[in-house]
Order: C-alpha cells, then sequence, then structure tokens
C-alpha cells in the first residue's frame, strides 16, 4: 500500500483566481460627458450614483412645424443598467428616478450628457 504526503488542497487545486484587473467590462457605446478630467463614462461606473444631466427630448412644435429637439436638464438616481447591443440596433439605456421621487423611466444613453456626478 503506498502512502502519499502532499501539501496541495484538493478542492482548489488546478483553479486559478481572478484578479480585479485581469478582465475589462463589456465594451459599450460611450456616455458624452462634460465631467471634469472625463471625456467618457462608463453606463456600469454610474449605478447607483446621482448625477446631473442633460436629455435631448423631440418635442412638437405645432401643428404644421413639425418636431424639434429640445435639451432638458435634470437630476436623477441611475437605478439600473440595460446593457444593449448596438449590433442588433437596442441602445443601452439607464433606468434614472428623478430627485422628487417620481416613477423611474428608461433613456438612452444617445440622448444624454452627463454635467456631474454628485
Amino acid at each position: 500500500m503506498a502512502i502519499t504526503n502532499s501539501t496541495q488542497a484538493p478542492v482548489l487545486a488546478g483553479i486559478h483566481t481572478f484578479h480585479a484587473g485581469s478582465f475589462s467590462l463589456p465594451e459599450l457605446e460611450k456616455i458624452s460627458c462634460s465631467v471634469r478630467g472625463e471625456s467618457w463614462l462608463h453606463p456600469l461606473h454610474l449605478m447607483g450614483k446621482q448625477i446631473r444631466f442633460a436629455e435631448l427630448m423631440l418635442v412638437e412644435v405645432g401643428l404644421f412645424e413639425g418636431d424639434a429637439y429640445e435639451s432638458l436638464i435634470s437630476v436623477a438616481t441611475v437605478l439600473a443598467v440595460n446593457l444593449g447591443s448596438i449590433v442588433h440596433g437596442i441602445e443601452t439605456s439607464l433606468l434614472l428616478q428623478d430627485v422628487d421621487g417620481s416613477d423611474p423611466y428608461y433613456s438612452d444613453i444617445s440622448n444624454l450628457t452627463i454635467l456631474e456626478v454628485l
């Protein structure tokens, strides 16, 4: 009968641990921003944070005049990030809730300019 002596941990043998910097976040659309020192932000970095942003919205000008774009500045908390697939025509969007506690709503990141992370 053979006896083996081993210093190897039996359960974790051959398993390599991940380092936090060894993987990267998914490549997404870049969010336009005006935050000092930042040229763009990754949407996942905004989850749970309060932001001040400008949102481009399509508004009706008049019956015969058509539509126009209007930029509204708001403050909201980012509740969730909906990761889209640009290849399949689905945009990434943020689930936002205004500071007044109104119902949350999704907004496509292509319509947002982040002015400040509060």
